[in-house]
């Protein structure tokens, strides 16, 4: 089963609207509302295997999701393993669950890299194969179900990943204990008075991890903005179509 096929994106956007699904957003968002305060600039992008936006905590003033599929109602539409923006351009990039249902995570992981920002953030949410979660996976025929189907990344894996792409790690956290069954996932918690109050333990079903990319010796620091636009600072790579990316009627560089 190919990772990133339709058939595979439309499963897991039929598990997120199930209870289960539903549940584990609640608990994510929970987190995310959190973590997005403290990552500003003018610029965040969401890459997701679903279409519910995700930033709704974030101060940041130009926020955009990037759909996937011909289909998808977003401002953007194209590839997650090629994005279509200009390097150093976002402040903040959001993946939500696409590390885990692609084919090339390292080449996602990568590009969104190349695009962020020096001292931007990276915020990624995964499901933790060290988990009940993750003993569920290889059971029976839930292997080529939704979730399951997925190749869920150990989060120590991932921040090697990210450490080697110059960025540092700024927090992980971990949400999630109950088992995979409805009525079995136990309260969200409530995350109102910061993080640190809840229990944090790594074997979670579910992780957040938040990074920020490195300045390196030779890496200007960021300029100051002259002017806004639509997108603030977005620059597309063009021209966007060749590279299998449709923009839908946006003007990125049309003054407010």
């Amino acid at each position: 089963m190919r990772l990133d096929s339709d058939k595979t994106l439309l499963d897991l956007r039929s598990w997120f609207d199930s209870p289960l699904g539903v549940h584990v957003l609640a608990a994510e968002e929970a987190i995310i509302d959190q973590v997005l305060p403290g990552c500003f600039g003018y610029d965040l992008l969401q890459l997701s295997v679903q279409n519910k936006p995700l930033y709704s905590a974030s101060p940041i003033l130009h926020k955009f999701a990037m759909g996937v599929r011909a289909e998808d109602h977003n401002p953007f539409i194209g590839q997650a393993t090629n994005l279509p923006f200009a390097n150093d351009s976002v402040d903040v990039v959001l993946l939500h669950h696409i590390l885990d249902f692609y084919e090339s995570p390292q080449q996602i992981l990568r590009e969104a890299g190349r695009i962020a920002l020096p001292s931007g953030h990276i915020v990624i949410i995964g499901f933790n194969p060290i988990s009940l979660w993750g003993a569920y996976k290889p059971i029976g025929e839930l292997r080529n179900t939704a979730p399951w189907f997925g190749r869920f990344i150990r989060p120590a894996r991932l921040m090697d990943w990210l450490t080697l792409l110059n960025f540092k790690i700024d927090r992980a956290q971990y949400t999630t204990y109950g088992l995979p069954m409805n009525g079995y996932t136990g309260e969200i918690p409530d995350y109102s008075q910061g993080l640190s109050r809840n229990a944090n333990w790594p074997f979670g079903a579910i992780y957040v991890i938040v990074a920020s990319k490195q300045v390196g010796s030779m890496t200007p620091i960021k300029p100051l903005w002259q002017r806004e636009r639509a997108f603030g600072r977005l620059r597309l790579v063009r021209p966007a179509v060749s590279q299998g990316v449709a923009r839908r009627n946006s003007t990125p560089d049309k003054r407010d």
